[in-house]
């Protein structure tokens, strides 16, 4: 049912077998997974080395021939043929039930996308944060949606499609990086703003660590040599949302604008005022329910047994 796709570039070995791990471990087991490997001949570390012990027909290791984050998901998307399409970096991990509820709640609501909260830890702390989770979700517009999405990205580990819509969509950018992701479910959500839903429950971590790829320096400047560019958004928040009130369809009341601006200002990551660049403090909210100082209010639930109605 699954095809579970894992994009590698000089992954952390540890890292990655955790990931593997967490998707063999399910206890939904009809899936395949790709692992596209972009790793330099020259790396010290190899992948076959990292795999050598999985003894298991469902792992697909795919060299890249391309350069760059989209290249390696689309090369993945393309060998798979199952029916729906799961996100997993190589240094994120799921919790076990996860594709279990996912195939319940394709069954229940045939979506086209979904995602879910996800808990973010950096390495070597042990406070969990919540994030990839938008609050006051289904109080905005469908036609607005992608615009939440544009301001405060989602969590790619936690993101299943619907193959069939993924490839009309065309899959991602070949041409980005950093942000790749967001501009693809941009627009997903608004060519199928009904059939795209959010799930309040945590199905995974999101590991925070000096080696990832976002934080790499000659990982970014390997990409620019290769004529990539990174997808930074093209507008200041005023201009793009002003554009979004004289381009919208149906006419609302001035409180609706009101609270969408509001919603998506506190909560977006990024920031004209210092103060609110204090992710712990202001950006996210810790899972454990410690006050500290976060804008945030929903709490999403953990995903337990017999948790399939909501």
């Amino acid at each position: 049912m699954f095809d579970v796709i894992i994009p590698t570039y000089n992954s952390v070995p540890e890292f990655l077998k955790e990931a593997i791990d967490s998707v063999l471990n399910q206890t939904y087991q009809d899936f395949q997974i790709y692992i596209c490997d972009g790793t330099p001949h020259d790396s010290p570390i190899q992948i076959e080395q990292t795999l050598a012990h999985y003894d298991d027909e469902r792992i697909h290791l795919l060299k890249q021939t391309g350069v760059g984050p989209s290249n390696a998901r689309n090369e993945a998307v393309r060998v798979g043929n199952n029916p729906y399409v799961a996100l997993l970096d190589s240094d994120d991990v799921w919790v076990e039930r996860k594709l279990e509820y996912v195939a319940w709640f394709i069954q229940e609501n045939n979506p086209v996308m979904m995602w879910s909260a996800v808990k973010l830890r950096w390495t070597g702390d042990i406070t969990d944060y919540r994030t990839g989770f938008l609050e006051d979700w289904n109080t905005i517009a469908l036609e607005h949606r992608w615009f939440r999405i544009y301001w405060l990205p989602l969590a790619t580990s936690s993101i299943v499609f619907r193959r069939g819509e993924l490839e009309k969509i065309g899959l991602w950018n070949e041409n980005l990086f950093l942000g790749e992701d967001t501009e693809l479910n941009v627009r997903m959500i608004k060519s199928y703003s009904e059939s795209c839903f959010q799930i309040n429950r945590y199905m995974g971590y999101y590991r925070k660590h000096e080696n990832q790829t976002t934080l790499n320096e000659s990982h970014f400047n390997e990409n620019l040599r290769n004529g990539l560019n990174p997808n930074d958004r093209p507008q200041l928040f005023k201009t793009t949302f002003e554009k979004l009130k004289q381009e919208s369809t149906t006419s609302y009341p001035a409180n609706y604008w009101l609270h969408l601006e509001k919603i998506v200002q506190e909560h977006r990551i990024a920031s004209d005022n210092p103060n609110e660049r204090d992710w712990e403090n202001y950006i996210l909210l810790r899972v454990d329910g410690t006050e500290n100082g976060s804008k945030f209010k929903e709490h999403p639930l953990e995903l337990g047994v017999g948790d399939f109605n909501v």
